[in-house]
């Protein structure tokens, strides 16, 4: 599936993009510790979380995730978009429970 996929079966908000960038999203990791996020071993995927420090974008960075998507509706502080800019890294916001937001993007996948 592609990312520009993800997002709209998530209904996720958009708040930092890399312009012409959709790449092939294979797997998610959904954890709020980001030692799950880090002992993931895991490729082309996109991390959702409800952590919104900038903690998550320098672990994102670490795995090379190629985005982040926050759930339950959580926006991140300015710090967490300056970074993800930083490091160019996709950020979303997704009104959805975590578990909601695994189960829609696992029938995505079925497709």
């Amino acid at each position: 599936m592609k990312l520009s996929e993800a997002i709209d079966k998530l209904g996720a908000t958009e708040i930092y993009a890399v312009s012409g960038r959709n790449p092939d999203v294979t797997t998610v990791c959904a954890a709020d510790f980001l030692s799950d996020i880090l002992a993931a071993e895991k490729r082309n995927f996109i991390i959702m979380t409800g952590f919104t420090s900038p903690q998550v974008i320098r672990t994102a960075d670490v795995v090379g995730a190629l985005a982040v998507v926050f759930v339950r509706g959580k926006y991140p502080p300015p710090e967490t978009i300056g970074l993800a800019k930083a490091h160019e890294i996709p950020l979303y916001v997704s009104p959805l429970p975590m578990f909601e937001s695994c189960v829609k993007l696992a029938e995505l996948h079925k497709e």
